[in-house]
């Protein structure tokens, strides 16, 4: 029943709403007679009230003919006026014909079809004009164009950048807020100077920016944000833009997606800030999604440490291949409840298994590979604070070695097809406890791989992500929120640093690849982290997105390095011998292998080491799958402190 009413009254409206239409037409038929034959001369024309009310309805049927009914007045556009052309002229043609037809053109000076015409465009499109003007308040662009000295209240702001981004910006902005003042655009491209976009003057070229803002604030008026109109800048250039804004004292952003929801609301248009990882000088590297596809797409996919930062996005990633069923575990109760729940909300259709599994507890592993039997399995599980862990070096043996050990075994006992094991650049020369024992970790799944017949065993290996938990990103953060000092070790250390979005990304990449590759045994693939950051770089660019100025506002104290801490990071250790090939987004390498005998022995051993606590033979027992690894020059590398960004797989 109210299916019914509101379909009726949808028809009601729709029919009320062609009466301005059908008296716009009955109008300008009469004036075009009026105009041609003077007043009162064109009253007394034989049937001149019933050739004006065949012209009106031919014009209301060729309206609705073309649609022209059913578009919103408030939202007029060129397609709509475009329907409006079409309907006019179709009326004048049709009723021009039939007029020839019956009366050969009788009472028909030649004048009124093409005065017909126009005055049937003009009101048509008039009236839609005047109503969107006045519903969207924008009567002042019949006044004086408004610039930066216009308006109290409001925030002025600058569009850098003239690009359909902006123009559709601004008309937003000047039909829904009234927050937002924009002040004018700034293009590097001179012929687009002096031009009007929505009223809005392009006032020059991005070099005219500081003469620009200092007019502002003569006049009161300041312009408070730069907002980049390019949905897709290069980050070099993003970053000019950011040390630009620096420099005058004022905030950048970027343009918001308009077009990522068609609902725009207030909010919406508030601009995005700029995001660290926006300014990172490394290519975006496309994925080889085909290959990725056939990973994972119709199989069974298990992920260990699926609450962490890495484990979190990989099971995001994987849950858009369409999997046939995803399996996701972690020893975080927390973590995977919101997991679980997210990704039910995104992926209604897709089955998930959410389990509560340490990987150190072998037991619980091996039945759980019993049951679902998966196909491919992503092992991100890891405890990877490198203080904890040195503190605490039976716990990272357990997780970080034994635990991989358990995994592993379970998938090779289960015929899976794929084992992808998430390494670190800590693992290359190590200097402490928990580089050590992820390199101990790559070392048995080589060998697995080696010795595999059925299940592929790959590890890939990176270094820093931007955002993990309880990395360098949120303690910078931190401390820039309580305005300073942002400490680093030294001046000259650098890092590799990558989103952990691309890092996912690349691991699935690289992942898919492996799998295509099944003459390759015993490699690992090292991801292509681009060119090393400087951390004192990274601190300066947080500060300056926080809207403070480096060493100005808020000052940068350098602690001196610590015990085992590296100047620069290393991605392949010496003893490793670079494949030679050097594929989309990663490197192959080739690692040295350990024995698989040996190396069985050696981990009885650890595990026995581990059972009684025996803390020094435990490391000394790693030392033999780790050699390069020495334990007295090992330090408590803090990650926060130091700026070494790590992942949370677990």
């Amino acid at each position: 029943m109210r299916a019914s009413l509101k379909s009726g009254w949808s028809v009601l409206r729709r029919t009320f709403g062609l009466a301005p239409d059908i008296v716009i037409a009955y109008a300008a038929f009469a004036a075009s007679y009026a105009i041609t034959l003077g007043h009162p001369a064109w009253m007394n024309v034989p049937g001149i009230y019933e050739k004006a009310g065949a012209f009106t309805l031919i014009c209301a049927i060729c309206i609705i003919f073309f649609g022209v009914h059913r578009a919103s007045w408030r939202y007029a556009s060129i397609p709509d006026l475009v329907a409006v052309l079409k309907a006019a002229l179709a009326t004048v043609a049709i009723y021009t014909v039939a007029v020839f037809l019956v009366s050969r053109g009788d009472n028909v000076p030649r004048s009124v079809p093409i005065l017909s015409t126009l005055f049937l465009i003009a009101g048509l499109c008039s009236v839609r004009l005047a109503y969107r003007l006045a519903i969207d308040g924008n009567w002042k662009l019949l006044g004086p164009t408004p610039g930066w000295g216009r308006g109290t209240g409001a925030r002025n702001v600058i569009l850098v950048g003239l690009s359909h981004g902006a123009e559709s910006y601004i008309r937003a902005a000047k039909r829904l807020s009234k927050d937002i003042n924009i002040a004018g655009i700034v293009d590097d491209a001179e012929v687009n100077h002096s031009r009007l976009v929505q009223g809005v003057k392009v006032i020059g070229g991005i070099d005219r920016l500081p003469t620009i803002v200092e007019l502002a604030a003569r006049h009161g008026r300041p312009i408070d944000e730069l907002i980049v109109t390019e949905l897709k800048p290069s980050r070099q250039w993003l970053s000019e833009m950011v040390d630009l804004s620096t420099s005058l004292g004022i905030k950048v952003s970027r343009i918001p997606d308009l077009t990522a929801t068609s609902t725009i609301t207030n909010n919406l248009l508030e601009p995005k800030a700029i995001e660290l990882g926006d300014l990172l000088g490394r290519p975006e590297v496309e994925t080889d999604f085909q290959s990725v596809a056939r990973l994972i797409s119709g199989g069974v996919v298990l992920a260990t440490g699926a609450g962490g930062s890495i484990g979190s996005e990989l099971c995001r990633q994987i849950a858009s291949f369409g999997p046939k069923q995803l399996i996701i575990t972690d020893s975080s109760e927390h973590h995977l409840y919101m997991l679980d729940k997210e990704l039910r909300g995104s992926y209604p259709d897709l089955p998930i298994v959410t389990r509560i599994v340490n990987v150190r507890d072998r037991v619980r592993v091996e039945a759980l590979f019993r049951e679902y039997k998966p196909s491919a399995v992503f092992h991100a599980a890891a405890l990877k604070h490198v203080p904890l862990v040195e503190e605490n070096p039976i716990e990272g043996i357990k997780t970080n070695v034994l635990g991989t050990c358990a995994v592993a075994n379970a998938a090779l006992a289960n015929d899976v097809s794929t084992f992808v094991m998430i390494s670190t650049d800590k693992a290359v020369n190590p200097t402490n406890i928990m580089g050590a024992t992820k390199r101990a970790a790559e070392a048995y799944c080589q060998a697995l791989d080696v010795s595999s017949e059925k299940t592929r065993f790959k590890t890939v290996r990176f270094g820093n992500v931007l955002g993990s938990n309880g990395s360098v990103v949120p303690r910078f953060q931190e401390q820039i929120a309580e305005g300073g000092p942002v400490t680093v070790t030294h001046p000259h250390i650098v890092r590799y640093f990558m989103t952990i979005p691309e890092a996912v990304r690349l691991v699935l990449h690289a992942s898919g690849y492996a799998r295509q590759r099944g003459g390759e045994r015993g490699k690992i693939m090292v991801l292509d982290m681009g060119k090393p950051v400087r951390i004192v770089d990274l601190a300066e660019r947080m500060i300056q997105l926080a809207g403070y100025r480096p060493r100005v506002d808020i000052d940068i104290v350098f602690t001196g390095l610590r015990p085992g801490e590296k100047l620069y990071e290393e991605l392949f250790d010496p003893s490793e011998i670079q494949d030679g090939r050097t594929e989309e987004g990663f490197v192959v390498a080739s690692p040295r292998v350990i024995d698989k005998s040996l190396l069985l022995r050696t981990l009885d051993g650890l595990r026995s080491a581990v059972e009684q606590e025996d803390v020094t033979r435990a490391i000394k027992l790693l030392t033999h799958i780790v050699p390069e690894y020495a334990p007295k020059a090992a330090g408590a590398e803090d990650d926060e402190a130091i700026g070494g960004d790590r992942r949370e797989p677990a």
